[in-house]
């Protein structure tokens, strides 16, 4: 999987290259990162909720490695087009160029636009460049905050009003669509999304809000639902798998976030809440993060917290034992709660380029999997309760 990754990144760059050289009226632009994780402990590998395989144990590059074209064109005036074409690994394991973005932008007045088509899922304060790592200050997101939703497509369309008001620039977000997850089995669907961000600047600051809702669907097989589904259909609480799986979900969910950056200090902090009735956790989770620049250097540190609201069933088994512990491990894999304190350097070694190393240090909450996955035949089930230390290194283009 590495070679397949490093080989479609590759040729995605030379692609790059030569359309760079004769773009004619399109404006193309690109970006690129070459990322990779090691866990300290053998029997963990880190996942990114939605967006890689889990690795064996020893260095992974598909967590963080990524390319990405972009091409805009004028169609007429207050008329454009504009196209993202992404490589990396997914959750599927495969690695191949997907359509990120595809949308045409119409610009009837000067402060109101408005989007038809697939854009990225506006749900967190950084949701447009998730996958431009360099324009981010760590290696990758923190996953408290950004594994709550894993959702990045937003099939649809979107209106952007913009208004200044006093001293601050202020921008109104509502958006509709869908969005598709593709997964090892059926893929998850956020089926009806109706939402609505709010973003307000000032100077050095800057301030984010957000809402969406939608009903969804989450179809589970894996071994582990299998087992469970089977022990509750011989008995008398086969309801409980409603719970577990199917197309009857709804969720909400709301982030909070601010920065801060007047180019020598950085400060960033961001809040978001999944509230969901079945098939995944309701959970919360928070991140701040401090940066200091000393020239082409910053080093920065981030302290984050997911939290478990409720599980994916809170059904009471207790007078069958053995059932609610089959049950507790189905919530436990499917909770990934943690705390996590991490340091990190960048180097801004060209004005286009970037290096960047982090240390991690996790502790996953009880009855959890956290950020992670267990290696296989590694005999491990859960991290309840365990460290885990990650090093992290990338190195992320802009073009």
């Amino acid at each position: 999987m590495t070679r397949s990754l490093l080989g479609a990144t590759l040729a995605l760059a030379l692609v790059a290259a030569q359309a760079y050289g004769d773009e004619g009226a399109w404006r193309l632009s690109g970006f690129g990162t070459i990322g990779l994780v090691r866990p300290a402990e053998s029997d963990a590998s880190l996942l990114r909720n939605g967006i890689n395989t889990p690795g064996r144990d020893g260095i992974d590059f598909g967590a963080d490695t990524v390319i990405g074209l972009q091409a805009s064109h004028s169609l007429t005036p207050g008329m454009d087009a504009t196209a993202q074409l992404v490589v990396r690994e997914d959750q599927t394991g495969n690695v191949e160029p997907r359509l990120a973005w595809a949308f045409v932008r119409f610009t009837p007045l000067a402060n109101l636009e408005f989007r038809l088509g697939r854009m990225r899922a506006p749900f967190f304060m950084y949701s447009e460049t998730l996958s431009i790592n360099y324009a981010n200050p760590w290696v990758r997101p923190p996953t408290e905050v950004y594994g709550l939703n894993p959702f990045s497509d937003l099939d649809g369309a979107d209106l952007m009003w913009h208004s200044r008001v006093a001293d601050y620039d202020l921008e109104v977000r509502p958006y509709v669509g869908r969005s598709t997850l593709e997964r090892l089995t059926e893929p998850a669907t956020l089926k009806r999304i109706f939402g609505a961000n709010l973003t307000v600047y000032h100077d050095d600051f800057s301030f984010f809000a957000g809402h969406a809702e939608t009903p969804f669907t989450l179809p589970v097989s894996d071994p582990l639902f299998q087992i469970v589904a089977g022990a509750l259909r011989a008995t008398p609480f086969a309801a409980v798998t409603e719970d577990l799986s199917g197309k009857d979900g709804y969720a909400r969910f709301d982030s909070v976030g601010m920065q801060w950056d007047n180019g020598d200090y950085l400060v960033s902090a961001e809040y978001a809440r999944r509230e969901t009735n079945r098939y995944i956790p309701s959970a919360h989770g928070w991140q701040v993060t401090f940066g200091r620049r000393f020239g082409t250097i910053t080093t920065y540190g981030v302290l984050a917290k997911q939290t478990e609201d409720s599980p994916v069933s809170d059904a009471d088994l207790s007078s069958v034992p053995q059932l609610q512990a089959l049950l507790d491990l189905y919530n436990g894999f499917r909770n990934t709660a943690q705390k996590s304190a991490t340091i990190g350097t960048r180097w801004d070694f060209h004005r286009n380029a970037a290096l960047k190393l982090e240390f991690t240090h996790a502790k996953v909450a009880d009855n959890a999997l956290g950020s992670f996955f267990p290696v296989i035949d590694s005999g491990t089930l859960l991290f309840s309760g365990r460290r885990v230390n990650l090093f992290s290194a990338s190195v992320d283009v802009s073009f």
